[in-house]
């Protein structure tokens, strides 16, 4: 079956880490089968699935940046709970736009600069 984005993100830190899909299975207490399942889409990734792997990759020296929107990518779905309705209104009206490129580079620097959460 064919990796997401999100699988082919974990798979690349696996192979920088020096470490099989295996071996981060058992250290994570799930099967091989499961987490092979999150790559390739078979499983919904979960925060707390982002948060573990995230983790995982931290304990080996690597960041993995951006990986809950890349988890969001791969499940197909954002999660609008928790969020204020006019939030949730921007993110239901810009998910029906078709921007081109250019906006959205914009959109994305503007995001990434009213970010309090990173950096």
């Amino acid at each position: 079956m064919k990796l997401t984005e999100f699988g082919k993100v974990i798979r690349k830190a696996r192979l920088d880490a020096n470490t099989t899909l295996l071996d981060m299975a058992n250290e994570l207490g799930v099967s091989s089968p499961y987490l092979s399942g999150l790559e390739t889409g078979r499983k919904k990734i979960t925060d707390e699935w982002v948060l573990k792997i995230q983790n995982y990759f931290n304990k080996k020296g690597l960041a993995l940046n951006n990986l809950a929107q890349i988890a969001d990518v791969s499940n197909k779905t954002v999660s609008l709970e928790g969020l204020t309705p006019a939030h949730q209104m921007l993110i239901a009206g810009f998910a029906r736009t078709t921007p081109d490129d250019a906006t959205i580079m914009k959109l994305q620097a503007l995001l990434e600069a009213g970010n309090p959460k990173k950096g």
